[in-house]
C-alpha cells in the first residue's frame, strides 16, 4: 500500500519537533551525538543565503531513532536547514516504534527497517521524495573500509570533513526538492506564478 497525503499528515502531526525528540532519547543516554553533531553543522552564509530563498513550503517527516548514529548526523542536519527557514520548512521526528509500525514498515530499504527514512512532502502533504539510510559519502566511506581495495570502486576522494559532507548532502536533497516543488505545474498553479 502507497503512502498518502492523508497517512503522512497524520503521521507528521504525531510527529515531535528536533528538540523534543532528541530531548526523548535522554533518559537512554542517547542525547550526546545529537548534540555533537548539531554543535558541527551550523550553516555558512551561502548555504543560509540559500535556504532562505525556498519559495514554497516543505513538509519534512524523519522516522528515525535517538540509538543510531547516522540518525543523529542527519538529523542534525536536517535540523539546522529548517531553522533557517522555519517559514518554509516543517520538520518533525518519529521514533522508529511498533507504535509507528503503519509507516515503519512502508520505510523498508533493500527489505530493511533501515533508519533514518525521510519523506519530503509538498504543502498539502502530497509525497515528493523519500530520502534513505546513509548518504553517498558514508557508504563511499564503508566501502573504503569494508571492501577490499580492488572491489570497493569508489572513485571519489574522501573529503575533508566528513560531518560537513553530510550536511551539503542533505540540504543537496532539501535544494532538490524544492526545486521540484518550485518547477511543479500543479503548485505554480495554485500560485499563481
Amino acid at each position: 500500500m502507497l503512502l498518502t497525503s492523508d497517512i503522512l499528515r497524520r503521521k507528521f502531526e504525531q510527529g515531535l519537533p528536533f528538540a523534543e525528540f532528541v530531548t526523548s532519547g535522554e533518559s537512554q543516554g542517547h542525547r550526546p551525538p545529537w548534540d555533537q553533531r548539531y554543535g558541527q553543522l551550523e550553516l555558512i552564509a551561502e548555504q543560509h543565503a540559500l535556504v532562505n530563498s525556498f519559495a514554497r513550503e516543505m513538509n519534512v517527516l524523519c522516522v528515525s531513532g535517538t540509538w543510531c548514529g547516522d540518525c543523529a548526523l542527519q538529523g542534525s542536519a536536517m535540523a539546522r536547514v529548517a531553522e533557517a527557514n522555519p517559514q518554509r520548512i516543517h520538520l518533525r521526528f518519529i521514533l522508529r516504534s511498533d507504535q509507528h509500525a503503519d509507516l515503519v514498515v512502508k520505510a523498508q530499504i533493500n527489505a530493511g527497517l533501515r533508519v533514518p527514512v525521510t519523506w519530503f512532502m509538498a504543502e498539502d502533504f502530497e509525497p515528493v521524495s523519500r530520502f534513505g539510510d546513509r548518504t553517498l559519502s558514508r557508504y563511499r566511506s564503508m566501502a573504503r573500509k569494508q571492501l577490499p581495495p580492488d572491489q570497493a570502486n569508489v572513485l571519489a576522494a574522501p573529503p575533508a570533513d566528513p560531518v560537513r559532507e553530510v550536511l551539503r548532502e542533505v540540504l543537496d536533497e532539501f535544494e532538490r526538492v524544492q526545486l521540484l516543488l518550485r518547477l511543479s505545474a500543479r503548485l505554480r498553479e495554485k500560485h499563481g506564478d
